[in-house]
């Protein structure tokens, strides 16, 4: 499978609307991705210009495009279980009638009281995820409280659910505290790795990380992450993630979603380097 976020294709901030919709799934399609990731926030903003959730993933399907995953889950790490079930409820709808196993879940937060606080509410996460037969991916920021991979491990580990499983960002994986973890990686059980989100960047880091994230990746292949090892080291292990192009950047989403959604396609072909059938 090969999907693209379908948010980087707009630049960041734009408003999205039901005349959108049909222009991102068809530069998807056009340039020869087979899914998209979805946010959120795309389909509240069709269907709050009029578009139906049914219209929405017909668009989808017409093109023969599936929804791998579901983003994201945020605002958990400090909520009680009636707030966490109220926040997970319509993301876990959401992906259900798109037909997506996979709901991503991250935190923001740089201090908390404790991991097993965190571990804590995740688990419960997942098991609102599970009764639905969902999973959720969890993926580290380099700005958090779970800063890199090794940190991601142990939560996932204190966590003990079965559905629940890692998103390997390269942005991320590369600006992690420590940098590049490959002794931690190519530990992780191959079921547990469920998401790799492909992107590159330079080895010097913007003095505003978030924003960086944000606007500033680069396309695979064009950047400093030593993408060939780490794909070596992943798929090594076994893993079948799901693999998607992430590529927040203000530059390539100003060339428009065709042009953007082509180079992203072409970039990731060629670091895959016939990986995936």
């Amino acid at each position: 499978m090969r999907a693209i976020s379908a948010p980087t294709l707009l630049p960041l901030g734009h408003p999205f609307g039901a005349a959108d919709v049909q222009t991102l799934v068809d530069a998807i399609a056009d340039a020869g991705f087979d899914a998209a990731q979805l946010t959120s926030s795309h389909l509240a903003g069709a269907v709050a210009d009029g578009m139906t959730p049914e219209e929405f993933f017909g668009h989808h399907r017409d093109r023969g495009l599936t929804i791998p995953t579901v983003e994201v889950l945020m605002e958990w790490v400090a909520a009680d279980r009636p707030e966490i079930a109220d926040q997970a409820r319509p993301l876990l709808d959401i992906a259900q009638s798109a037909g997506s196993p996979t709901v991503i879940a991250t935190m923001s937060e740089t201090e908390v009281p404790s991991i097993s606080g965190v571990a804590e509410r995740l688990a419960y996460l997942c098991d609102l995820a599970a009764e639905r037969g969902l999973r959720i991916s969890f993926e580290f920021l380099p700005w958090s409280a779970v800063p890199n991979i090794r940190a991601a491990v142990r939560l996932l580990d204190a966590v003990d659910r079965d559905n629940l499983g890692l998103v390997v960002d390269m942005w991320h994986w590369f600006r992690q505290a420590g940098g590049p973890d490959y002794d931690t990686l190519r530990d992780v059980p191959a079921g547990r790795i469920h998401v790799l989100q492909l992107c590159d960047a330079p080895t010097r880091p913007a003095d505003d990380l978030v924003m960086e994230t944000l606007t500033a990746r680069l396309l695979p292949g064009e950047g400093d992450v030593d993408l060939k090892t780490t794909l070596d080291v992943l798929f090594a292990t076994g893993a079948d993630p799901v693999v998607a192009t992430e590529v927040y950047s203000a530059s390539l989403a100003g060339q428009g979603p065709a042009e953007a959604a082509r180079r992203a396609f072409a970039a990731t072909e060629t670091v895959l380097g016939g990986r995936l059938p």
